[in-house]
């Protein structure tokens, strides 16, 4: 078989290297309305779940003090700014524009948090680390920052979620490529998901039509995400790593270089194990183990009593 390597750039936004720009109309739209009182108010409409992070800037503005607004948005909808007039007998008027990237940049992170391994309670799976491509295949610079993880199966294993979140990002379009083998290929199906903290836990390697999750879906640890795609026609494999955004270059654009520091910050998760947390040590063979405490650490009130009523919902 044609062994070849598979290195297309756009893996460097897939995995969270860089997040690109979004175009403006793509999620996010901006409207304003003018008051009886001369004031105006700037409101948002989102498409997509998830943080992002907003910058509105005014142009030719007169009769108003106020320059920009630079924010994160979650909801659906919302307020942004309300301009008032410095003469309230007269209008406002302005030019405007707006970019925004998801994430949140920098925010409060406990990097002591314990996560759950990525699949079903009691599975032993061996966990390798990744090296960066750009550092592999792009002769960049190392990135300090870089921790990524793949496990290979011998079946097609369902993998689950590692914390609570929301689904943000999901990718099912790709099929399996039998033809020929691959050290990395970039049309791989993933899901991506937000945790309240600000971290994104990205996971890569579903078949096709095989994930059980939504868009905008609350997950819980142990939810079961979707089934892992054959992989180089031997194993099955899933890619994954927690990733937030460190800063929200938003006129860096897309003329970054490869050697252009990372807008996002992998950490180094802690993982629960029966006897104490621990940090993945490559190659090594772990259980995926979980108590309750770590289980239902991040359950409202209202989400314990619905799981003690129907448990497998949260599955």
């Amino acid at each position: 078989m044609k062994k070849r390597i598979c290195y297309l750039i756009t893996f460097l936004i897939i995995i969270g290297i860089n997040h690109k720009l979004m175009a403006q109309n793509e999620n996010i739209a901006i409207a304003f309305e003018r008051n009886p009182d001369n004031s105006v108010d700037f409101n948002y409409k989102k498409e997509l779940p998830g943080s992002y992070y907003l910058k509105l800037e005014f142009q030719n503005l007169s009769n108003c003090s106020h320059t920009q607004y630079f924010g994160v948005i979650k909801n659906n909808s919302g307020r942004l700014i309300k301009l008032r007039p410095i003469d309230s007998k007269q209008p406002i008027n302005f030019s405007y524009k707006y970019t925004f990237i998801r994430g949140n940049p920098n925010p409060k992170i406990d990097k002591s948090f314990n996560y759950v391994l990525p699949f079903k309670e009691g599975k032993s799976i061996t966990v390798l680390e990744t090296t960066s491509l750009k550092e592999k295949y792009f002769n960049a610079e190392e990135d300090p920052n870089w921790k990524s993880y793949l496990v290979d199966r011998k079946t097609a294993d369902t993998v689950c979620s590692m914390r609570k979140g929301i689904v943000i990002e999901i990718v099912d379009k790709f099929e399996t490529d039998s033809l020929d083998a691959y050290s990395y290929i970039s049309s791989m199906n993933k899901i991506i998901i937000e945790h309240e903290d600000g971290t994104n836990s990205n996971y890569f390697g579903f078949d096709k039509k095989s994930i059980f999750v939504k868009l905008g879906q609350t997950v819980y640890p142990q939810t079961k995400l979707g089934v892992l795609s054959i992989f180089n026609n031997t194993v099955y494999r899933l890619y994954f790593d927690i990733s937030y955004l460190k800063e929200a270059a938003l006129d860096a654009g897309r003329q970054r270089s490869l050697n252009a520091k990372s807008q996002m910050e992998h950490i180094t998760p802690n993982f629960y194990g029966a006897n104490g947390p621990f940090v993945i040590i490559k190659n090594n063979e772990y259980i995926v183990e979980i108590d309750e405490t770590t289980h239902f650490k991040e359950f409202t009130n209202r989400e314990k009593k619905k799981y003690e009523q129907n448990p497998q919902d949260f599955n």
